[in-house]
């Protein structure tokens, strides 16, 4: 008999595959709301299985210990109290969620495709979110990546696309703009300038000979850009008129890090210091996720964390691995409970950090 969590997952996947379908399908009538249902949906059932897995008990008691029922079956919490039980109360993913729950109630339906368009970035940010969550706690093969496609579509790739975008957030009604600029000054700009909270992208159409294994699109985390191709990103997102000519090759390995990437990533979402030298191989021997340097057999590594460069005899760690250890770190009493020992603070880090779980 299957365990009740791995049914729960594919069950979160379903959901969120309809989600996309849903959204993707413009022209249906409420695609929108469909979209944020279904993928709350596919969000609830996500976190349930987590908390089923790890026997966290995520049913509603009343002060003398009994179940709250409804209908006869234990109440189950809500999403909201999910995301708050999963994340810090100032993570990205999580006000990601908060602000796409909210949004849901207040879609007004003749609106609907002027809201789509101006909360586009936090609708993907959820999906992306969504997967990396999924395969983060269950394993890259639970990924739905492999089952979705970038939508074939006609526009504009000029400043008439800003102009449409402003047009479109002018239209909303003033309860709905009112709503989404408060809610973006209150997270500040260290969330609303994350990704996981607001997923923007420039498209820029590929150009020089095509290779055999050159996919029509591909992905780079602005994390992984160097200084000059991060300002030409900037100048991008602000003119709209950047074009980069440059020849595409092949790429191995593409998306994963090196331990000095790795530490990087995760000092930048912690409040302490990570070295590639000290806290990355503690972390991979918690994770037990790769063998030891000399193993007769380096390849067995858990791939959702870690694979084996045959070519550089060395490994390469996934944005999985990354993603566990933020929150295996992410507080004080995490860190020393993950690491074994206590975290030194970054430079202008307040002088304490309280304690969560």
């Amino acid at each position: 008999m299957r365990a009740k969590w791995r049914v729960m997952v594919e069950a979160s996947k379903d959901e969120a595959l309809l989600a996309v379908d849903l959204y993707n399908q413009s022209k249906r009538a409420r695609h929108l709301e469909a979209y944020f249902v279904h993928m709350h949906l596919a969000w609830l059932y996500l976190l349930h299985a987590r908390f089923q897995r790890d026997g966290v008990d995520y049913r509603y008691r009343n002060p003398n210990g009994r179940f709250i029922k409804v209908d006869g079956e234990p109440r189950t919490w809500e999403l909201s109290k999910c995301t708050a039980e999963r994340w810090g109360e100032t993570d990205a993913v999580r006000k990601n969620l908060e602000l796409t729950i909210a949004l849901r109630n207040k879609i007004e339906h003749r609106y609907e495709d002027a809201t789509a368009l101006v909360t586009s970035g936090y609708a993907h940010a959820m999906l992306v979110n969504y997967d990396m969550e999924l395969t983060g706690s269950f394993g890259a093969k639970e990924s739905i990546g492999d089952q979705l496609r970038f939508p074939v579509f006609v526009g504009t790739f000029t400043m008439d696309s800003a102009r449409q975008w402003t047009s479109a957030r002018n239209s909303l009604p003033k309860k709905t703009r009112e709503f989404l600029s408060r809610f973006v000054a209150d997270v500040g700009p260290t969330v609303s300038d994350d990704p996981r909270f607001d997923f923007r992208i420039n498209l820029v159409p590929k150009l020089g000979p095509k290779s055999s294994s050159d996919m029509a699109m591909t992905f780079t985390r602005e994390d992984e850009l160097s200084s000059s191709q991060r300002e030409a990103l900037e100048q991008l997102g602000k003119s709209g008129k950047v074009l980069v000519r440059e020849q595409h090759r092949p790429v191995a390995n593409l998306g994963l890090m090196r331990p000095t990437a790795v530490a990087a990533a995760i000092e930048a979402r912690t409040p302490f210091c990570f070295r590639p030298s000290s806290e990355v191989p503690t972390a991979w021997k918690r994770l037990k996720c790769r063998p030891k340097h000399g193993d007769a057999h380096p390849e067995r590594t858990d791939e959702r964390y870690c694979l084996y460069d045959q070519a550089h005899d060395d490994y390469l760690y996934t944005p999985a691995f990354v993603e566990k250890v933020v929150r295996e770190t992410e507080t004080e009493g995490k860190f020393e409970k993950f690491m074994g020992r206590s975290p030194r603070k970054k430079p202008g880090q307040a002088a304490s950090v309280p304690v969560k779980g």
